[in-house]
């Protein structure tokens, strides 16, 4: 299996929520008997949504697409996919869930529906591009150790990399309450030190699905779960309010979720359950990416290297937001998951 169709095989099942909701109306020739295909590989990319017959691409956009470094390089996949014949249409993920009409206006004007005449699609521009991305020099960092199967990943596509651990995480042992009623959980570090403690817990507020995995396959009942912690607190706010929490975390955590609270005037009691030690390393060359898997990481990176010219690659938007101090060309990952940012790497190189 070439690494194109194990990439687009991953990307179907981490879909995001908007790109499920798109495929929700395309699948099985639902939209005027047009027959989609998602996550399709396409030469040297992924397309997220193809339709061969009349040779039309649809792209769908989060924020990052937003940045002036990273319109270029659409522009220029566009370029490349429209010199195979392809048509490319781009939206914004909101109009997939504020105006779907728009979408599908679009794709009926490019099949040619309506008209009394049917596109087939050609373009006849001719491109060349030099072969920068995906050649053998391609070499990346990632601040995280990587298990086989994700190193697999990479070294199907040829890209080389080095791998290091730049924190480290020492679980701490402490006397806790025996009986919790909502805990909140925004890493798997805290859930590993907690559920060694032998606590009960009623409820768990957590972010991130690998840290609501972890708890479920240890019994625990996960009430609400997010991508990211703002995102956590805004829903206690919103919904349990009159709650009271412990917040299980880390030496380092950051501040959003805690201030947010407060500021909201829930109750709210701290238990740090682990430390983050910075794993301090400096490399004597550069690396065409850097894959960052938390804030923690990066500081403990540019402690001795400077990200320069690197593309940033992130777990999440709090770990773009600490790497965007330090460098502008950042690509956040579609889902939290160590995979998902490697995909990134892979389909940004290829």
């Amino acid at each position: 299996m070439n690494i194109e169709t194990q990439i687009s095989r991953l990307l179907r099942k981490e879909q995001t929520k908007v790109e499920a909701k798109l495929w929700k109306y395309l699948r099985n020739r639902r939209f005027e008997n047009l027959k989609f295909r998602r996550q399709h590989p396409l030469k040297k990319y992924i397309v997220d949504f193809i339709n061969i017959d009349h040779q039309l691409i649809i792209e769908l956009d989060g924020e990052y697409h937003n940045d002036i470094l990273q319109q270029e390089k659409d522009r220029l996949r566009d370029l490349y996919l429209e010199a195979l014949g392809y048509s490319v249409l781009r939206f914004e993920n909101k109009v997939v869930f504020e105006n779907p009409k728009m979408i599908f206006d679009s794709i009926k004007e490019s099949v040619g529906m309506g008209t009394g005449k049917k596109t087939d699609g050609k373009n006849p521009l001719t491109l060349t591009l030099s072969p920068r991305r995906g050649d053998k020099s391609t070499t990346i960092l990632s601040t995280k150790k990587f298990t086989i199967a994700q190193k697999e990943l990479l070294l199907n596509s040829r890209i080389g990399f080095v791998e290091y651990d730049a924190i480290q995480i020492e679980l701490l042992e402490k006397e806790i309450d025996s009986t919790i009623e909502n805990a909140i959980f925004t890493s798997k570090n805290a859930v590993k030190a907690v559920l060694d403690s032998g606590i009960s817990i009623s409820n768990c507020f957590c972010v991130g699905s690998t840290t609501k995995k972890l708890l479920e396959k240890n019994g625990q009942k996960v009430i609400e779960t997010a991508q990211n912690a703002t995102d956590l607190a805004k829903i206690i706010v919103k919904k349990y309010k009159n709650e009271q929490f412990v917040f299980f975390c880390g030496n380092m955590r950051r501040n959003e979720l805690p201030d947010l609270l407060n500021q909201n005037n829930i109750e709210l009691k701290e238990e740090i359950v682990y430390k983050t030690h910075q794993n301090l390393k400096k490399f004597d060359r550069s690396f065409e990416g850097v894959l960052f898997f938390s804030p923690s990481a990066i500081q403990s990176y540019v402690t001795n290297n400077k990200i320069n010219k690197s593309v940033a690659f992130c777990i999440g938007n709090t770990t773009a937001s600490e790497a965007k101090k330090y460098t502008d060309d950042t690509i956040i990952a579609n889902k939290p998951t160590v995979e998902n940012v490697i995909v990134q790497a892979v389909k940004y190189f290829k």
